[in-house]
């Protein structure tokens, strides 16, 4: 009795992802990421990241057991400073082409770095005889189809033109089959891919262009996500768009004259809506000032219990993370510490869920 009781609750809140999902693509399914990591990827100007450099975001290197950190990575890219290229508008950029899209696919798809690498570090690992109980799930993003780009190239022999939503979502459908079908050849053992990003973070223009694209993504049984920054278009309702899960980022951390209110505004915002929170550094927390940021993200999400509650993004600007975890400085030793206490704590969590 107690099993079928068990049984009927995660059914009812929604905590399996029944068939009825997979035969409706539009119906939401439950988010299975406790806390998930940007990794930005793909640009020229970005680092390469191997599986050195990934490591401190698998597990803590100081902690006398393992400790599982991120059981999250999203694999994006937004534009190529060098290619001078965006892959959302709004960076005042050439819109990337189908040759663009072609090489993110190849560079996340890549042996010994980006996935390769994450799959080989947890792989170290098994053969050691660590090994987390839930495999470390991977979503990636997809690039938007930038409304009035006529220069993507051809499919199936026909030129897209991205000013018709047919031609925005025939490029979505082609990026969406190709991640699966490499995915697939792949055969990876200890990471799964869970879905999809969609990465401009304000849905003006692109509202049925997401919509449609949430029904392929469905339809293949994967999920749909999206983090919009503070007061983007359609963040309340991004359910009613078809994400699957969202993040809220309080984009706090970046200007210094933004109050500590707005943290708790954010965190209000996302427990009335139900998006999870987005915990947001960069390079720039080598400055005591920026230091002070990082504490108060800390504090207020403790104080509005995110920490106890919600799934949590994590924005660090392209290598932080990793610069925290080598680095000598005690005070970021100290940063760096007390959020991955923080994160081996869910982790723990997400991990006695599973075993109920």
């Amino acid at each position: 009795m107690r099993l079928i009781i068990t049984l009927l609750l995660i059914f009812m809140t929604g905590q399996y992802a029944t068939s009825k999902n997979i035969k409706n693509p539009s119906a939401p399914v439950k988010n299975t990421i406790s806390d998930l990591v940007l990794i930005y990827d793909g640009g020229l100007h970005r680092q390469a990241w191997t599986a050195d450099l990934l490591r401190p975001y698998v597990y803590c290197q100081d902690s006398a057991q393992t400790g599982w950190l991120f059981d999250g990575f999203l694999f994006l890219e937004i534009f190529d400073n060098v290619k001078n290229i965006e892959y959302y508008p709004g960076y005042h950029k050439n819109a990337a082409a189908k040759t663009d899209w072609q090489f993110l696919l190849d560079t996340y798809f890549n042996d010994t770095k980006s996935l390769g690498a994450l799959e080989n570090v947890l792989d170290e690992l098994a053969q050691k005889g660590e090994k987390p109980l839930r495999k470390r799930k991977v979503v990636i993003s997809i690039p938007t189809p930038i409304k009035g780009f006529t220069g993507w190239g051809l499919l199936d022999g026909k030129a897209l033109d991205f000013n018709k939503t047919e031609d925005q979502i025939a490029a979505e459908k082609w990026f969406v089959d190709e991640v699966m079908k490499r995915w697939k050849s792949k055969k990876y053992k200890h990471i799964e891919l869970t879905g999809f990003y969609w990465v401009d973070e304000d849905c003006n223009n692109y509202e049925e262009a997401i919509r449609l694209t949430k029904q392929y993504v469905g339809s293949k049984d994967k999920t749909l996500f999206w983090i919009p920054y503070w007061n983007a278009a359609g963040g309340e309702r991004w359910k009613e768009l078809g994400f699957d899960f969202a993040w809220e980022q309080p984009n706090y951390f970046f200007t210094e004259t933004i109050p500590y209110s707005r943290l708790n505004e954010a965190c209000a915002f996302g427990k009335k809506y139900g998006l999870g929170m987005e915990m947001e550094f960069d390079e720039r927390i080598t400055q005591p000032v920026f230091r002070a940021r990082f504490d108060d993200y800390v504090k207020a999400f403790t104080e509005n219990k995110v920490w106890e509650t919600s799934p949590v993004a994590y924005y660090e600007g392209g290598g932080a993370w990793g610069q925290m975890a080598e680095s000598n400085d005690p005070e970021l030793k100290r940063l760096y510490n007390s959020l991955s206490d923080i994160i081996i704590k869910r982790q723990k969590k997400a991990d006695m869920h599973l075993q109920k």
